[in-house]
């Protein structure tokens, strides 16, 4: 398979239409090498444009390029930011970030995942990013505060503390439900507290980490 004209065509045909205007993503997508981040038999189906399983049974997905590349773009990630990438599957989304932040922390609860995320760092050389395994939900505070919080999926409930590993003017971005339609939000803490903003419907993998716990009433 020529994966360099599918990923051209990724950018050409799903980027480019769907208000991907920042060329530092355009150009991130062009130069990295999906298929290295995905699994074996999976490797043909790399460039998609839809969610791509990375177990036998469904329970993770990689995210829909476009939608990665929305959602990026909605965090407004500068150079000079450090960036927590939470549920980071195989690291393709953190290769990405890392042409365009100043440093990329990515957790997995997946231990094989965080491997193959490391291997495929390694290979392409980045040495501004990295993968560890985690509780998605307890993020890193070892290392915040951090400028943006990317969440890789659809979360039915965000933990305060989240929030707590954020600078002041920093942003968090993931998908949520929203009258009760997927929604892309961006949360920006400040000196007064944390705003939400939506900005546009998004169907992507739901984090099973991240479903809201059910009650039960006598």
């Amino acid at each position: 398979m020529d994966f360099e004209h599918a990923r051209k065509a990724m950018v050409d045909c799903q980027l480019r239409p769907n208000a991907i205007t920042d060329y530092r993503i355009l150009t991130a997508m062009s130069d990295i090498p999906r298929e290295n981040f995905t699994p074996a038999a999976k490797k043909p189906l790399s460039y998609l444009d839809e969610d791509l399983p990375l177990d036998p049974v469904g329970a993770r997905k990689m995210m829909e390029p476009m939608y990665l590349a929305r959602l990026a773009q909605l965090a407004e990630i500068k150079s000079t930011d450090l960036v927590l990438h939470i549920a980071c599957n195989t690291g393709y989304g953190t290769a990405v970030i890392s042409q365009f932040a100043e440093s990329v922390v990515a957790v997995d609860d997946n231990d094989d995942f965080v491997e193959m995320a490391n291997d495929a760092l390694a290979d392409l050389e980045i040495g501004n990013a990295a993968a560890l395994s985690g509780d998605l939900q307890a993020g890193l505070t070892k290392e915040a505060p951090f400028d943006v919080i990317f969440i890789e999926g659809h979360v039915d409930e965000l933990p305060e503390n989240l929030f707590k590993q954020l600078k002041e003017g920093g942003r968090l971005v993931c998908v949520e439900l929203e009258n009760g339609v997927p929604s892309a939000v961006c949360y920006v803490k400040s000196a007064a507290g944390v705003s939400r903003r939506v900005a546009f419907n998004a169907i992507v993998p739901k984090l099973i980490a991240f479903e809201k716990q059910k009650t039960f009433t006598l």
